[in-house]
């Protein structure tokens, strides 16, 4: 009995990794029939560069019969000339386009058969079929996606993160396949997929861009509502109340659909913030910090921000740090302090924006004659002019507050003539409207 358990722990074993490793070869197996292999090959492949894909179809078919383990890429080879087939029958209507999709699924087992069911390449097919928009196979293809997730999320890109939630977990979500707690568990898994690489600058741009992606669906979905998120995370914290990584996650996934006034979220505040074993994580003190920004508590939002800043290694989310920082400081009226944090931006054209909008800003207390708002004016257009064109939409209306050259005259001041801007104390030249 003891034996057969071990056999059977043994063969699990050795399917799970065979599940997930794919055969490697060191050199290309040609089989038996060696020349016709090489000489089918070479059609094919001729045929693949020149696009021909109905021509390298036939030979790809022959080189697939030769020598079937001939490379891992054979396979992938296939897949891609069924796909320009199958997007071609598409467009033109054809009524055996289901039989080339079949075809494409044919690749796939035959690569499986001939090279391991890898994680690689099921997600290669995953893709494959919100490629071709086989809305029959979205299951298979949220199957397919979920394993390698679970599994192995190291080797899922930005673009899986996409195709996995926007396109198979909305319509597993939409026809009921799924309940609200697995798609948003799948959330929160994709969003930790997202944050891992963002941290690690693997890719940071694509990742953070498909991460506003899936925020934006979950938003359009009954299952980002306040009351829906908080009865189905009521339940898992109640399940286990000790687990800090579930208890940051739920914080975090509240703090960023608004949904800050419940019960649940203050106790969990009161927990991520205040746990002696458990210090908060910059993460936690942003998403604190956005809260209490949008109840307009902004020296709380601002103390925990600038909390966060210090144990920060994140440097996207020090970026969207000092962006709020910055509205604080607008908001406030707290000019000069908004110019510095502006300078922090690493994006120059933003940092030009901001410190021409808060410069503007500040002629409400500081243009307190035609001559000081003008001055102010021109500094603010200064700085607008090296952002980018991101600040575009208010210079018409600022121009319209610099002084004519008629006024000018009557001061005794020469148009062009260099000028110290008051309470900013910098240099400019002074320009008129006309």
């Amino acid at each position: 009995m003891k034996n057969t358990l071990l056999l059977i722990a043994f063969l699990v074993i050795q399917t799970a990794l065979l599940a997930q490793d794919c055969k490697i070869q060191s050199t290309d197996n040609y089989g038996e029939d060696s020349v016709n292999c090489r000489k089918n090959f070479a059609l094919y492949t001729g045929y693949l560069k020149q696009k021909n894909y109905e021509d390298a179809v036939i030979f790809w078919g022959k080189t697939q019969q030769k020598c079937p383990q001939l490379k891992s890429n054979l396979y992938a080879n296939g897949a891609y000339i069924y796909k320009q087939l199958v997007k071609g029958k598409k467009k033109a209507k054809s009524a055996d386009t289901d039989a080339y999709k079949d075809s494409l699924y044919l690749v796939y087992d035959n690569w499986f058969e001939n090279f391991g069911f890898c994680n690689k390449t099921k997600v290669s097919l995953a893709k494959d079929i919100i490629y071709i928009s086989d809305q029959k196979k979205f299951p298979k293809a949220y199957s397919l996606y979920k394993e390698v997730i679970e599994s192995n999320p190291q080797i899922i890109t930005s673009t899986d993160v996409k195709y996995f939630f926007v396109y198979t977990g909305m319509y597993m979500l939409k026809t009921g396949k799924i309940e609200c707690d697995e798609f948003l568990s799948n959330y929160e898994t994709l969003s930790a997929i997202c944050d891992n690489n963002i941290s690690k600058g693997n890719k940071v741009e694509k990742f953070t861009n498909v991460q506003n992606i899936i925020d934006k669906k979950l938003g359009e979905t009954p299952c980002a509502s306040c009351e829906k998120l908080e009865e189905i995370y009521t339940a898992k914290y109640n399940n286990n109340q000790e687990d800090m990584d579930q208890i940051r996650k739920i914080f975090s996934s509240l703090s960023n659909n608004k949904c800050t006034e419940s019960k649940l979220y203050l106790t969990l505040l009161d927990k991520v913030l205040n746990d002696p074993n458990n210090p908060p994580t910059s993460k936690d003190l942003y998403s604190a910090a956005i809260a209490d920004y949008r109840r307009k508590d902004f020296s709380k939002a601002e103390q925990r921000l600038n909390r966060a800043l210090t144990i920060s290694e994140d440097e996207a989310q020090n970026q969207k740090t000092f962006e709020i920082l910055y509205d604080i400081a607008f908001n406030k009226k707290q000019y000069k302090k908004g110019f510095d944090i502006a300078g922090k931006l690493s994006d120059n054209c933003a940092a030009n924006d901001k410190k021409a909008r808060i410069i503007a800003a500040s002629s409400s207390k500081y243009g307190n004659s035609a001559l000081n708002k003008s001055l102010i004016y021109c500094l603010a257009l200064e700085y607008a002019s090296k952002s980018c064109g991101k600040t575009s939409s208010a210079l018409n209306s600022w121009k319209g507050q610099l002084l004519p050259k008629s006024e000018l005259i009557m001061l005794d001041i020469k148009s062009g003539s260099s000028q110290t801007v008051p309470f900013w104390g910098q240099n400019v030249e002074l320009k008129t409207r006309d």
